[in-house]
């Protein structure tokens, strides 16, 4: 299934994440494509308000953060991986994404997981950021699961 999304703000852009998060399968990765300051992390923090976590933080640094999910039936932990900084397979690896993303209690979010297509796995959701004016972002949303 695909949709295309026209977001004027950060609060539309968490609003579509929320639609969203409110249809997740169990066990479904996410994987957010866009340039620098294209609206992924702004769209994670609407996917971590859905799942009652206050305030997400950006992982560029520490690359992955895991938050405990108490409020929802189904996930039970929140994992948001930022690979920007990483360069090959075995430094992804080395965090044990496949583990993360075979368990379906996980729900796990990738920034910039261009350069690692080939590990992803076939059940995810692809989302394509694209900035088309000052405050607009094009966001179109292609579910794998």
């Amino acid at each position: 299934m695909e949709q295309l999304f026209v977001s004027s703000s950060s609060e539309e852009t968490q609003e579509i994440a929320v639609r969203l998060a409110s249809n997740l399968e169990k066990g479904t990765t996410i994987c957010l494509y866009g340039s620098l300051a294209a609206g992924k992390t702004t769209f994670t923090q609407g996917l971590a308000s859905f799942f009652g976590i206050p305030r997400l933080v950006s992982p560029t640094f520490i690359i992955m953060r895991q938050y405990p999910v108490a409020s929802h039936p189904v996930i039970k932990t929140f994992f948001h991986l930022d690979l920007y900084r990483l360069d090959s397979v075995e430094d992804i690896k080395a965090f044990d994404v496949e583990e993360i993303w075979s368990d379906p209690d996980n729900l796990l979010v990738i920034e910039w997981p261009e350069k690692f297509t080939d590990i992803l796995p076939a059940k995810r959701v692809d989302i394509f950021f694209k900035a088309t004016a000052d405050n607009e972002r094009e966001i179109k949303i292609i579910d794998n699961s």
